[in-house]
């Protein structure tokens, strides 16, 4: 009776084990998070990602509702999406796309979410659906919250770009900020840094570097 009892016991154990990795799995897929691809203004989701776009980011560091909108209708390189978790509103990941590399323009999570991992789960997604290089702007490390940031990106296998560089205004009237590149290939961000600061630069803030006057006699 008793080895009966045992044996019994002991499927009971086993069950409810295969039944919790069945409910973990299923969890799972049904908090996902999904890429909401946004193509205007008018598109499902845009008012939460231009809500929490202008929350996350001082006037500085972002577009205007227009530069956002013309970059929408007009740039193919430009790439918005909404963060969504059970058809819920969870944050946006702004991304423009080029021959060589892509590049992270902007990216967060909805306050309240916080703390549960879906920034990470935005980046891990991203990355394993990109054969290039990735490359962002991040702030100067120079106080703590930066320091953070810094450090939550490279746990995810980010390095810093020794170059120095500055992130030009979106708007006329404004200056350069000074910034670091970060990327998940150094090696080649190293090496082509010249190449991904003008295409940033050209491309991405339709920003024109003061070129330095030609000596006498090489003009044409």
């Amino acid at each position: 009776m008793m080895i009966k009892l045992n044996f019994l016991l002991l499927y009971l154990l086993r069950l409810l084990k295969h039944c919790f990795v069945i409910f973990k799995y299923c969890l799972k897929i049904v908090q996902m998070l999904n890429f909401h691809r946004i193509n205007c203004v008018g598109c499902t989701f845009f008012p939460n990602l231009y809500n929490l776009y202008t929350l996350a980011y001082p006037p500085q560091e972002r577009r205007s509702w227009a530069g956002l909108e013309y970059e929408l209708n007009y740039e193919k390189r430009f790439c918005a999406h909404a963060l969504v978790q059970n058809d819920k509103f969870v944050g946006f990941f702004n991304y423009w796309v080029f021959n060589n590399f892509y590049y992270i323009e902007h990216i967060a999570v909805v306050p309240a979410l916080r703390g549960q991992n879906i920034g990470t789960e935005a980046m891990e997604i991203f990355k394993s659906q990109t054969k290039l290089p990735i490359v962002f702007e991040v702030e100067i490390p120079d106080n703590p919250v930066a320091q953070r940031r810094i450090h939550f990106y490279e746990k995810l296998g980010f390095s810093i770009v020794t170059h120095d560089y500055a992130q030009p205004p979106y708007e006329d009237d404004e200056v350069l900020l000074p910034m670091k590149l970060m990327t998940n290939e150094l090696d080649f961000a190293e090496a082509n840094f010249t190449l991904i600061r003008e295409m940033l630069y050209e491309k991405v803030y339709h920003y024109e570097e003061e070129k330095p006057l030609a000596p006498k006699g090489e003009l044409n």
